[in-house]
Protein backbone atom coordinates (compact mmCIF):
# COMPACT_ATOMS: atom_id res chain seq x y z
CA UNK A 1 0.00 0.00 0.00
CA UNK A 2 1.43 3.49 -0.83
CA UNK A 3 2.48 5.63 1.93
CA UNK A 4 0.42 8.58 2.62
CA UNK A 5 1.11 12.22 2.02
CA UNK A 6 2.35 14.26 4.30
CA UNK A 7 2.04 17.65 2.42
CA UNK A 8 1.68 20.03 -0.55
CA UNK A 9 -0.42 17.78 -3.15
CA UNK A 10 -0.99 19.25 -6.83
CA UNK A 11 -4.40 19.49 -7.72
CA UNK A 12 -5.69 17.34 -10.72
CA UNK A 13 -8.75 17.40 -12.79
CA UNK A 14 -10.43 14.18 -13.82
CA UNK A 15 -12.05 13.41 -17.08
CA UNK A 16 -14.97 10.80 -15.86
CA UNK A 17 -16.25 9.95 -19.54
CA UNK A 18 -19.79 7.81 -19.02
CA UNK A 19 -20.33 5.27 -16.09
CA UNK A 20 -18.72 1.97 -18.20
CA UNK A 21 -15.37 3.83 -17.51
CA UNK A 22 -15.19 2.37 -14.38
CA UNK A 23 -15.67 -1.14 -15.36
CA UNK A 24 -14.23 -1.10 -19.35
CA UNK A 25 -11.03 -1.77 -19.74
CA UNK A 26 -9.40 1.18 -21.81
CA UNK A 27 -6.51 3.88 -22.04
CA UNK A 28 -8.30 6.11 -19.78
CA UNK A 29 -9.44 3.74 -16.87
CA UNK A 30 -5.54 2.52 -17.22
CA UNK A 31 -4.09 5.42 -16.39
CA UNK A 32 -6.30 6.20 -13.62
CA UNK A 33 -5.67 2.66 -12.38
CA UNK A 34 -1.72 2.86 -13.02
CA UNK A 35 -0.96 6.18 -12.13
CA UNK A 36 -2.38 6.94 -8.56
CA UNK A 37 -1.42 3.18 -7.16
CA UNK A 38 2.05 4.35 -7.97
CA UNK A 39 1.84 7.76 -5.82
CA UNK A 40 1.37 8.40 -2.22
CA UNK A 41 -1.84 8.27 -1.10
CA UNK A 42 -3.54 11.57 -0.04
CA UNK A 43 -4.58 12.36 3.29
CA UNK A 44 -7.83 13.27 1.78
CA UNK A 45 -9.85 13.79 -0.97
CA UNK A 46 -11.80 17.00 -2.12
CA UNK A 47 -13.91 16.73 -5.04
CA UNK A 48 -15.82 19.15 -7.14
CA UNK A 49 -18.07 17.39 -9.94
CA UNK A 50 -20.08 18.07 -12.49
CA UNK A 51 -22.85 16.28 -11.86
CA UNK A 52 -23.36 17.68 -8.10
CA UNK A 53 -25.11 21.18 -9.20
CA UNK A 54 -27.30 23.10 -6.17
CA UNK A 55 -28.60 26.13 -5.74
CA UNK A 56 -25.85 27.88 -3.19
CA UNK A 57 -22.66 26.32 -1.90
CA UNK A 58 -22.36 22.83 -0.25
CA UNK A 59 -20.44 20.77 0.93
CA UNK A 60 -20.75 16.48 2.03
CA UNK A 61 -21.59 16.87 5.77
CA UNK A 62 -19.03 14.16 7.91
CA UNK A 63 -19.80 10.40 7.77
CA UNK A 64 -20.82 7.48 5.13
CA UNK A 65 -21.14 9.07 1.46
CA UNK A 66 -23.69 7.02 -0.59
CA UNK A 67 -22.77 5.22 -4.21
CA UNK A 68 -25.07 7.66 -6.20
CA UNK A 69 -26.43 5.75 -9.48
CA UNK A 70 -27.80 9.03 -11.33
CA UNK A 71 -27.83 7.33 -14.95
CA UNK A 72 -30.37 5.04 -16.69
CA UNK A 73 -29.94 2.49 -19.23
CA UNK A 74 -26.19 0.66 -18.49
CA UNK A 75 -24.89 -2.90 -17.99
CA UNK A 76 -26.03 -4.19 -14.32
CA UNK A 77 -22.71 -4.45 -12.70
CA UNK A 78 -22.49 -0.94 -12.51
CA UNK A 79 -25.48 -0.88 -10.39
CA UNK A 80 -24.05 -3.01 -7.95
CA UNK A 81 -20.82 -0.86 -7.84
CA UNK A 82 -21.00 0.42 -3.88
CA UNK A 83 -17.68 2.63 -3.16
CA UNK A 84 -17.85 2.60 0.42
CA UNK A 85 -16.32 6.35 0.84
CA UNK A 86 -16.60 8.76 4.22
CA UNK A 87 -16.26 12.48 4.53
CA UNK A 88 -14.34 12.96 7.23
CA UNK A 89 -14.84 15.79 10.00
CA UNK A 90 -11.21 17.31 9.81
CA UNK A 91 -11.47 18.06 6.29
CA UNK A 92 -15.37 18.98 6.21
CA UNK A 93 -14.32 21.20 9.16
CA UNK A 94 -10.98 22.87 7.46
CA UNK A 95 -12.58 23.44 4.07
CA UNK A 96 -16.07 24.76 5.67
CA UNK A 97 -13.80 27.22 7.61
CA UNK A 98 -11.61 28.74 4.64
CA UNK A 99 -14.94 28.86 2.69
CA UNK A 100 -16.69 31.23 5.62
CA UNK A 101 -13.84 33.44 6.46
CA UNK A 102 -13.29 34.30 2.65
CA UNK A 103 -17.36 35.33 2.66
CA UNK A 104 -18.75 32.13 1.69
CA UNK A 105 -22.00 31.12 2.76
CA UNK A 106 -22.02 26.84 2.65
CA UNK A 107 -24.38 24.62 3.50
CA UNK A 108 -23.65 20.71 5.15
CA UNK A 109 -25.53 18.45 3.11
CA UNK A 110 -26.07 15.03 5.34
CA UNK A 111 -27.82 13.25 2.34
CA UNK A 112 -24.58 14.30 -0.04
CA UNK A 113 -23.82 10.85 -1.65
CA UNK A 114 -21.24 10.73 -4.55
CA UNK A 115 -22.32 11.34 -8.23
CA UNK A 116 -20.82 9.21 -10.62
CA UNK A 117 -18.57 11.92 -12.10
CA UNK A 118 -16.93 11.56 -8.45
CA UNK A 119 -16.82 7.73 -7.54
CA UNK A 120 -16.17 6.71 -11.13
CA UNK A 121 -12.81 7.82 -11.13
CA UNK A 122 -12.11 7.94 -8.06
CA UNK A 123 -13.35 3.84 -7.75
CA UNK A 124 -9.88 3.92 -10.38
CA UNK A 125 -7.44 5.77 -8.36
CA UNK A 126 -8.72 4.72 -4.80
CA UNK A 127 -10.20 1.54 -5.49
CA UNK A 128 -10.18 0.39 -1.14
CA UNK A 129 -12.07 3.78 -0.56
CA UNK A 130 -9.57 4.32 2.34
CA UNK A 131 -9.09 8.08 1.66
CA UNK A 132 -11.18 10.59 3.09
CA UNK A 133 -13.38 11.93 0.90
CA UNK A 134 -15.31 15.26 0.71
CA UNK A 135 -17.58 16.57 -2.09
CA UNK A 136 -18.02 20.16 -3.05
CA UNK A 137 -21.20 21.16 -4.61
CA UNK A 138 -20.91 23.57 -7.94
CA UNK A 139 -23.05 26.52 -7.45
CA UNK A 140 -25.95 27.35 -10.14
CA UNK A 141 -24.48 30.45 -12.31
CA UNK A 142 -21.19 29.64 -11.95
CA UNK A 143 -18.40 30.91 -14.10
CA UNK A 144 -14.54 30.07 -14.72
CA UNK A 145 -13.63 32.71 -12.96
CA UNK A 146 -16.21 31.96 -9.76
CA UNK A 147 -15.20 28.04 -9.64
CA UNK A 148 -11.42 29.12 -10.04
CA UNK A 149 -11.85 31.92 -6.75
CA UNK A 150 -13.74 28.60 -5.14
CA UNK A 151 -10.18 26.48 -5.98
CA UNK A 152 -8.23 29.53 -4.60
CA UNK A 153 -10.15 29.97 -1.40
CA UNK A 154 -9.38 26.05 -0.43
CA UNK A 155 -6.11 25.59 -1.99
CA UNK A 156 -4.53 25.82 1.67
CA UNK A 157 -5.69 22.57 1.82
CA UNK A 158 -2.69 21.15 -0.48
CA UNK A 159 -0.69 22.21 2.60
CA UNK A 160 -2.41 19.34 4.58
CA UNK A 161 -1.95 16.75 2.54
CA UNK A 162 -5.60 16.90 0.44
CA UNK A 163 -6.09 16.30 -2.66
CA UNK A 164 -8.12 19.00 -4.63
CA UNK A 165 -9.71 17.37 -7.76
CA UNK A 166 -12.31 18.52 -10.13
CA UNK A 167 -14.20 16.33 -12.15
CA UNK A 168 -15.86 16.78 -15.73
CA UNK A 169 -14.70 16.48 -19.20
CA UNK A 170 -12.98 19.15 -21.43
CA UNK A 171 -15.89 18.19 -24.20
CA UNK A 172 -19.20 16.83 -23.80
CA UNK A 173 -21.65 16.78 -26.29
CA UNK A 174 -23.68 13.67 -25.54
CA UNK A 175 -25.73 14.31 -29.01
CA UNK A 176 -22.47 13.49 -31.11
CA UNK A 177 -21.19 10.26 -29.36
CA UNK A 178 -20.07 7.31 -31.86
CA UNK A 179 -19.40 4.07 -31.25
CA UNK A 180 -16.14 3.27 -29.16
CA UNK A 181 -12.58 3.06 -30.90
CA UNK A 182 -13.70 6.05 -33.67
CA UNK A 183 -11.72 8.66 -34.39
CA UNK A 184 -12.08 11.98 -32.34
CA UNK A 185 -13.52 14.91 -34.19
CA UNK A 186 -11.23 18.27 -34.99
CA UNK A 187 -13.66 20.51 -33.82
CA UNK A 188 -13.11 18.01 -30.35
CA UNK A 189 -8.90 18.14 -30.74
CA UNK A 190 -9.47 22.02 -31.87
CA UNK A 191 -11.35 22.79 -28.45
CA UNK A 192 -8.96 20.78 -26.38
CA UNK A 193 -5.68 22.51 -28.27
CA UNK A 194 -7.43 25.73 -27.04
CA UNK A 195 -7.86 25.00 -23.49
CA UNK A 196 -4.33 24.04 -23.01
CA UNK A 197 -2.96 27.36 -24.80
CA UNK A 198 -5.16 29.26 -22.14
CA UNK A 199 -4.03 26.99 -19.23
CA UNK A 200 -0.46 27.18 -20.13
CA UNK A 201 -0.73 30.99 -20.36
CA UNK A 202 -2.09 30.64 -16.57
CA UNK A 203 -4.78 33.86 -17.21
CA UNK A 204 -8.84 32.84 -16.40
CA UNK A 205 -9.59 35.92 -18.14
CA UNK A 206 -8.60 33.85 -21.57
CA UNK A 207 -11.82 31.54 -20.78
CA UNK A 208 -14.12 34.53 -20.64
CA UNK A 209 -16.60 34.41 -21.89
CA UNK A 210 -16.63 30.69 -23.07
CA UNK A 211 -19.23 31.51 -25.16
CA UNK A 212 -16.57 32.64 -27.90
CA UNK A 213 -14.37 30.11 -27.28
CA UNK A 214 -14.08 27.78 -31.00
CA UNK A 215 -16.77 25.79 -30.89
CA UNK A 216 -17.59 25.94 -27.77
CA UNK A 217 -21.37 25.00 -28.50
CA UNK A 218 -20.51 21.76 -30.42
CA UNK A 219 -18.09 20.76 -27.68
CA UNK A 220 -20.65 22.18 -24.42
CA UNK A 221 -23.95 22.07 -25.38
CA UNK A 222 -24.37 23.21 -21.42
CA UNK A 223 -21.53 24.55 -19.61
CA UNK A 224 -20.98 22.30 -16.26
CA UNK A 225 -18.93 19.34 -17.40
CA UNK A 226 -15.81 22.50 -18.05
CA UNK A 227 -16.30 24.59 -15.12
CA UNK A 228 -14.65 21.94 -12.70
CA UNK A 229 -11.10 22.08 -14.62
CA UNK A 230 -11.27 26.04 -13.51
CA UNK A 231 -11.49 24.81 -9.95
CA UNK A 232 -8.71 23.05 -10.07
CA UNK A 233 -6.65 25.65 -11.93
CA UNK A 234 -7.71 28.10 -9.18
CA UNK A 235 -6.56 25.75 -6.56
CA UNK A 236 -2.80 26.23 -8.06
CA UNK A 237 -2.84 29.54 -8.32
CA UNK A 238 -3.10 29.55 -12.29
CA UNK A 239 0.08 26.99 -11.95
CA UNK A 240 1.45 25.64 -15.11
CA UNK A 241 -0.10 22.22 -15.87
CA UNK A 242 0.59 18.62 -16.81
CA UNK A 243 -1.26 17.36 -19.40
CA UNK A 244 -0.89 13.45 -17.56
CA UNK A 245 -3.18 11.71 -20.83
CA UNK A 246 -5.08 12.12 -22.86
CA UNK A 247 -7.67 10.25 -25.04
CA UNK A 248 -11.14 10.05 -26.60
CA UNK A 249 -13.47 8.08 -26.10
CA UNK A 250 -16.83 7.30 -27.88
CA UNK A 251 -15.13 9.66 -30.49
CA UNK A 252 -15.26 13.32 -29.09
CA UNK A 253 -15.78 12.49 -25.34
CA UNK A 254 -12.13 13.72 -23.94
CA UNK A 255 -10.04 12.03 -21.59
CA UNK A 256 -7.84 14.70 -20.19
CA UNK A 257 -6.41 14.80 -17.37
CA UNK A 258 -4.47 17.32 -16.21
CA UNK A 259 -2.39 18.31 -12.58
CA UNK A 260 -1.48 21.72 -11.25
CA UNK A 261 1.55 23.16 -9.47
CA UNK A 262 1.28 22.04 -5.87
Amino acid sequence: MPETSPHSVPPVFLAHGAPTLAVEDTPASRFLSQTFAARPKPAAILILSAHWETKGLKLSAPGPLKTVHDFRGFPAELYEIDYKAQADVATVDAAAKLLEADGYDVELDGNAGLDHGAWVPLSLAFPHADVPIVALSLPDGSTPSSVYKLGQTLAPLKERGVLIAGSGSTTHNLRALAPQGSAAPDWAKTFDAWLDKGLNDGQIDYFEPLADAPGFRQNHPTEEHLLPLFFAFGASGGGEPDLMHRSYEYGSISMSYYQFAA
